[in-house]
């Protein structure tokens, strides 16, 4: 995927479009620190378009909602969620848990069931909690979001709703236009 960024990032930005999101967390976990930030500023500058990513908007979504301790899920294999908890800790973060549905094979991710994800989230330790983060791109999280809060009592964040919303909060800002809020997509949508 690496290799095909500015090949993608040129396509995208002679569309026109307002804002390009960089979607992938895991990267954001194996390369070296700071990487992330680079490769957003570097969209930018060559696509002279706004740009978010995955790491990027959960970053701004936290801060936004004033959360350093949160309980974690994911989706990803045990070794690739090992890398998780570090990361979030060399941050300033504090995760009161963490746990992994650990599928093995990437397609199988978007057939989690809102059922599956919401047993996934009971199981999370949240005592200390500010928040309930869920990692993955593919993880199909929009139609139980509302059902988790009001369940959990917890803002929940993902990945495509964090993207979501920065890419909105990105749009909004060059148009200088007002934020759109969708409150089936939780608490974020509301600050």
């Amino acid at each position: 995927m690496e290799e095909n960024v500015d090949r993608a990032v040129d396509e995208l930005a002679a569309t026109g479009v307002d804002v390009i999101a960089y979607c992938d967390m895991v990267t954001t976990f194996i390369m070296e620190p700071g990487w992330n930030e680079a490769k957003v500023a570097e969209i930018e500058k060559r696509s002279q378009t706004a740009a978010v990513s995955a790491w990027t908007a959960l970053r701004d979504a936290l801060t936004a909602l004033g959360v350093t301790r949160f309980a974690l899920g994911t989706p990803y294999p045990a070794p690739i969620h090992a890398l998780a908890p570090p990361f979030f800790a060399a941050r300033g973060y504090q995760l009161v848990s963490d746990r992994t549905l650990d599928i093995l094979k990437m397609t199988d991710v978007p057939k989690v069931t809102s059922r599956e994800i919401r047993d996934f989230v009971a199981t999370l330790d949240r005592k200390d909690a500010e928040a309930i983060v869920l990692l993955a791109t593919d993880l199909p999280c929009f139609g139980v979001l509302a059902e988790l809060e009001r369940e959990f009592g917890l803002p929940v964040l993902t990945s495509n709703q964090t993207i979501l919303w920065s890419a909105m909060r990105a749009v909004n800002k060059s148009n200088k236009t007002d934020f759109v809020s969708i409150p089936d997509l939780g608490k974020l949508f509301h600050v």
